[in-house]
């Protein structure tokens, strides 16, 4: 049984959830004039991912995460598991066309699939990825 629920609610799961080893999540993550939903910092390779997740128009979240690409390694959306199978691999082609991974999530079984890996970002602007791991560091240091 499918229930309704907030993006909130979403990325709550995910961390409850999702594990990757030698990574940090950090919510919230200010980049420019917005905060990115999530952020993963493997701390051993020094890579950021941004993270966007949306409960309906997949669209919008591509659009969030490419708008501050250039500050990571790596950007990923989550959305919500369609229905169709036509409707999974519209949502997985386009992402791949332009190097974006895609996390489904099964509100039914509130689970993840992480259906397609990230292709690395082409033009990285070192400075502000620099600033958007300080910023992680300092979340780091507060939460201690």
């Amino acid at each position: 049984m499918e229930i309704n629920i907030s993006e909130e609610e979403q990325r709550k799961y995910f961390l409850d959830k999702w594990k990757e080893k030698d990574t940090q999540f950090i919510c919230e993550v200010p980049v420019f004039c917005r905060s990115i939903d999530l952020v993963k910092y493997n701390k051993k390779k020094n890579t950021v991912s941004a993270v966007e997740f949306k409960t309906k128009n997949w669209r919008r979240a591509v659009e969030q995460v490419m708008s501050t690409a250039i500050s990571f390694d790596y950007v990923e959306i989550c959305v919500r598991k369609p229905k169709t199978v036509k409707a999974q691999e519209t949502i997985k082609e386009y992402c791949r066309a332009i190097g974006v991974g895609v996390y489904f999530f099964d509100t039914g079984a509130l689970n993840f699939e992480h259906i397609l890996e990230p292709e690395k970002v082409e033009k990285i602007w070192n400075v502000q990825k620099a600033q958007v791991i300080d910023f992680i560091l300092k979340e780091d240091t507060y939460a201690k």
